[in-house]
């Protein structure tokens, strides 16, 4: 591709920001059009969630920009971070625009809780009514108690547990390695959250069974803030002061199966088919073995040995040997989520692990690695890989 990520900005993450989403949407974009080095009118794109509170003609009138040339959305919460990035790669190599910025702005832990039931189905006239935006799935479960994504993530690692033949124990030993690994990059990093709250195995052990057989500490955060990005030709780049990374290929995958259905697929002992790795590898270059660092979705820690696996990093049923025995760690041959991740950072759709990634690859990260390449996936649905330019 011929497209780099040029500036990233990002609020504080919080429990309650005090401030509007709109407010919260142009501390960011202000913070990442700083970064990169560029002036403000420079923008002539925007891409931004379908579930955002905010539109790009009050972003427009907020900036006071003069114009969009280009304006895009996406859909399906936070596994689609990816395809926006792809979608504005796309827009600038078309000559629809040349500086494009990334947003998202949420309150989602003083606001709208989307872990919340009943934000899925709520009762009138004694009738139960089904408010999810993605049929047809929730659609049929809702109404039998499956409302959240954190029961449907339980689902995912009950059927993986049982096509791998792991018990309970050997699933807390995994899922307890990435809790526990995650929160000492945390415990690093002064942006996340849970940055003064350490986590020892005993402890995760120790924590409730919210969705057998996931714990407290296998839940990401319910998090209020701001994250932009922003992403210009390469060319463009070049000119600028400041440290861009270069998208090596980044993509959209949707699937028979897959997002809102993929409980109702055959298979829900992996989350995409084989050919999106591939695919995805070849269009950047580089195979799994050469990437330096991995930023995985992890809504729920299960998601990360489902991805290690789905896309090659390790063998079908491998991940367990490979995360308790600290392959995911400082140190380790694949370091993951080195921000803490959505588990202890704090869950923002992903845009903060995209973050991390251009940190690293900047040489700016807290828990700062060896690295020349970095590779992201949120679930399946979308996914990246960067280089250092």
């Amino acid at each position: 591709m011929t497209t780099s990520i040029a500036g990233i900005g990002q609020t504080e993450f919080s429990v309650r920001s005090g401030r509007s989403e709109l407010q919260l949407a142009i501390e960011a974009i202000k913070a990442a059009v700083a970064d990169a080095g560029i002036d403000i009118d420079e923008i002539d794109g925007l891409v931004r969630y379908t579930w955002d509170n905010t539109t790009e003609a009050a972003i427009l009138n907020a900036l006071g920009l003069p114009r969009l040339t280009y304006y895009g959305e996406t859909e399906f919460g936070g596994v689609n971070c990816c395809g926006a990035i792809a979608q504005a790669c796309a827009a600038i190599e078309a000559g629809l625009a040349s500086c494009i910025v990334f947003y998202r702005a949420l309150n989602a832990r003083s606001g709208t809780r989307y872990g919340r039931g009943d934000r899925i189905l709520s009762e009138e006239n004694g009738q139960l009514v089904n408010r999810q935006m993605e049929p047809p799935g929730d659609v049929y479960s809702a109404p039998f108690g499956l409302l959240v994504p954190g029961q449907h993530h339980a689902l995912y690692a009950r059927a993986y547990l049982d096509h791998y033949g792991l018990s309970d124990d050997q699933c807390a030993e995994m899922l307890g390695a990435i809790a526990v690994t995650q929160r000492a990059y945390a415990n690093a990093n002064p942006r996340a959250l849970l940055r003064e709250r350490e986590l020892t195995m005993e402890q995760y052990l120790a924590g409730r069974i919210i969705s057998e057989p996931l714990r407290l500490y296998d839940y990401c955060l319910e998090t209020d803030g701001a994250m932009a990005i922003v992403i210009t030709s390469k060319e463009k780049a070049k000119s600028l002061r400041s440290r861009t990374v270069d998208v090596l290929a980044a993509q959209q995958y949707v699937h028979p199966g897959s997002v809102p259905m993929f409980l109702y697929a055959e298979d829900t002992h992996r989350l995409v088919p084989p050919e999106a790795g591939e695919i995805l590898f070849r269009r950047a270059g580089v195979s799994a073995q050469e990437i330096d660092v991995a930023m995985f979705y992890d809504a729920t820690s299960i998601m990360v040995p489902m991805a290690l696996e789905d896309f090659g990093f390790v063998e079908r049923g491998g991940a367990h040997d490979f995360l308790t025995s600290g392959g995911n760690g400082p140190g380790g041959r694949l370091p993951i989520n080195t921000h803490g991740g959505l588990l202890s950072e704090g869950y923002f759709h992903g845009l903060n692990s995209i973050a991390e990634a251009v940190r690293q690859l900047r040489g700016e990260s807290p828990n700062q690695v060896d690295c020349e390449t970095a590779f992201m996936t949120l679930r399946g649905a979308s996914s990246m890989i960067l280089g250092r330019a």
